[in-house]
This record gives C-alpha cells, structure tokens and sequence, in this order.
C-alpha cells in the first residue's frame, strides 16, 4: 500500500480520494515522510520545497510553470499515486544567496523596486564576467522551468527543459530596446544605484531586501524530486 502525503488547500478531500483508491492517506505532520506527496496548489508546493525531505512531490494545480497536473486532474492523479502509479524525475533549482538569506527557487527569482515608478539600476554577471547594466523597475532570473511563466510575461525567451541556462530579463527596461539575455549559472544580478529600496522575491515569495552593491547570486541547487504520474507524463517539465 502506497503511503500518500497530502499537502495544501483541500487535503482533506484528497486524502479520502487516495483512501477510496486502496492507498493510506497521511495528512498534516508526517506529511512529508509518506512515500510520495501530493501537494496542492502553488503554496504547498514551496513549502515541500523548503523542508527539502527528499520526498517526490506531485504538483497539482501549482501552475503551468511547475507541470505536474492541473486541478481538474486531481482525482486521478491521486488515484495513480495510491496505486504506485509514477514514475520519479529530478527539477532543476536555483540556489539563491543574498547576504544571510539562502533560498532555492524551482521558477524564478526577482529583484524589483518596493515603490511604483522608482527605477533602479542593475548589474548581471554570468561566471564572474559582466553581462551589462540596465535601469529597470527590476530584473527577473528564470530557470528553464520559469522561463514559461512570469519572465515569459516580461517579454523573456523560453527556454527547453533540457538547457542548462537561465533567462535573464528587466522589468520595464529604461531603454528604447529590448534587452534579455541567456546565461550560465553561476550568475548575479546586483544593485548598483537605487531610488528605493529593492525586494528580493523568490518564486513569488517576499524575502526581505537586496543591499545595494552586495550580489544576490545564484546557482544550480539540490535537485527537486517530483512524481510523474499518467496525466502529467508529457505535460510541462516533467
């Protein structure tokens, strides 16, 4: 019997489906020390993110940046989990240093300013060389997997799931161009002139400030279990 970690809004419905599919539900604490988890929604799955248990974990209705199965789906991508049904992948992270913060990010990573209309001025650097400067509202690192959601919405390229690259985009750029770039990791994104302070976000999630002058860098982290099941197979990154 296939032990099913339920996790997010909701957890108490699901864990019925997972009971009524022949598997054992475990909701709440002790959670993540099933044999697989089904996180529910976008929060849940950052948080299975930061206990970093080893566990896979099934994103459901998380968003098309993170694959696993949309909410419609739920039921039988329960179902499949009850029953042993999945297979387990590796999700690239971002390893994300910035001063005593340090973080992983599945999606992106944005460093903008805290007041509409305050522009900034930042610096990227890729391996220890300068990419350029650019005067923005702010600058958002993608991975592979983010690179189809908020950077996309930036006007940033999409990347492959296979790239071993990060998208690189300013927000609302104080120039007449378009700049974006692909880089490799490691990688920075710095502030060098502000107008107002600057939040670091990091999959959506405030985490306080970047200094100016002091890199926010970033890297490839620990790799991500996550559970592949029949309705994901194909869809996203997985």
């Amino acid at each position: 019997m296939t032990r099913v970690g339920v996790l997010g809004d909701g957890a108490a419905a699901a864990a019925e489906v997972v009971r009524d599919a022949g598997g054992e539900a475990v909701v709440g604490d002790g959670a993540l020390d099933a044999d697989v988890v089904a996180a529910l929604g976008e929060a849940a799955l950052l948080d299975a993110l930061d206990a970093a248990a080893g566990t896979p974990v099934l994103p459901v209705g998380a968003g098309t940046e993170y694959g696993g199965v949309p909410r419609a789906d739920r039921a039988d991508a329960l179902a499949a989990l009850a029953a042993g049904d999945y297979e387990v992948a590796e999700r690239q992270t971002l390893a994300v240093t910035a001063g005593e913060t340090a973080v992983r990010a599945l999606a992106d990573v944005m460093v903008v300013t805290d007041e509409p209309a305050r522009i900034s001025e930042y610096a990227v650097e890729t391996r220890g060389r300068s990419v350029d400067e650019v005067r923005a509202d702010g600058v958002v690192v993608a991975t592979p997997a983010g690179s189809h959601g908020y950077a996309a919405d930036a006007g940033g390229p999409l990347l492959s799931a296979d790239a071993d690259a990060l998208a690189v985009v300013p927000v609302a750029p104080f120039r007449v161009e378009r700049v974006q770039w692909v880089v490799d990791a490691p990688a920075a994104v710095t502030v060098v002139r502000e107008e107002a302070d600057v939040a670091l976000f990091v999959d959506g999630r405030a985490h306080g400030f970047a200094a100016p002058h002091a890199p926010v860098e970033l890297d490839w982290g620990a790799p991500f279990p996550v559970a592949v099941v029949p309705a994901s197979r194909g869809v996203g990154f997985d």
